[in-house]
């Protein structure tokens, strides 16, 4: 049962992980911890906030299922994808545990799709203290700022992740031209042909 509700949060299907939920108990099957993660997985992926807060609520109500810190995760990723961003907050800062660093860039990463910049620093600035090396809540910082033109913003946050040393995955793409993969790292000047494309760039940004 697990397997087949983990395979519809995959695809998103909220509605078909429900109605299996619905299945199991019908057959006397008791659901667990991670019935509840896919489904809630599930519900958020397909925007199904309604059916989401309802098996959230009916974890502990019906099936004396604790929910554990990542259930609140999905709860608040489900909260957030909705465009309920104070429910959200409010969820985090009322959990009877304590939130992780996940929780709060889940938060970050709601704040980012709707552009609430001030929430998403007062939630990066969470998971700077519970995981000071993790790239990612800058990044998604940076990028929020990013988008709403707030340039200063941006390189405050840059000089912020050099001053902590914080090291980044340098991102990396590639291209097959004349049956030969080319790769470009990030900040990597090793390519035989960098200064040509460098050059190049250079006279594309100025048109």
């Amino acid at each position: 049962w697990n397997a087949i509700i983990a395979a519809c949060a995959q695809i998103g299907n909220g509605k078909e992980a429900s109605a299996l939920l619905h299945q199991m108990n019908l057959e006397g099957v008791k659901p667990n911890r991670i019935t509840f993660l896919s489904i809630l997985r599930a519900c958020s992926h397909a925007g199904l906030l309604d059916v989401g807060q309802h098996s959230f609520s009916s974890m502990s109500r019906v099936h004396g299922i604790t929910p554990t810190v990542e259930h609140y995760a999905c709860l608040i990723d489900l909260l957030g994808r909705a465009g309920q961003l104070d429910e959200a907050e409010d969820l985090i800062k009322n959990m009877p545990i304590q939130p992780d660093a996940v929780v709060w860039l889940t938060l970050l990463g709601a704040c980012r799709i709707h552009g609430d910049a001030a929430r998403g620093a007062r939630a990066a600035e969470q998971v700077f203290k519970l995981d000071s090396e993790n790239a990612a809540p800058y990044v998604l910082l940076s990028n929020m700022h990013a988008a709403s033109g707030r340039w200063d913003h941006v390189a405050k946050v840059r000089k912020t992740i050099g001053d902590r040393g914080v090291k980044k995955e340098p991102g990396c793409s590639w291209i097959e031209v004349e049956d030969r993969v080319h790769v470009f790292v990030g900040g990597d000047t090793s390519h035989p042909r960098w200064e040509e494309m460098n050059a190049e760039l250079q006279r594309l940004s100025r048109q």
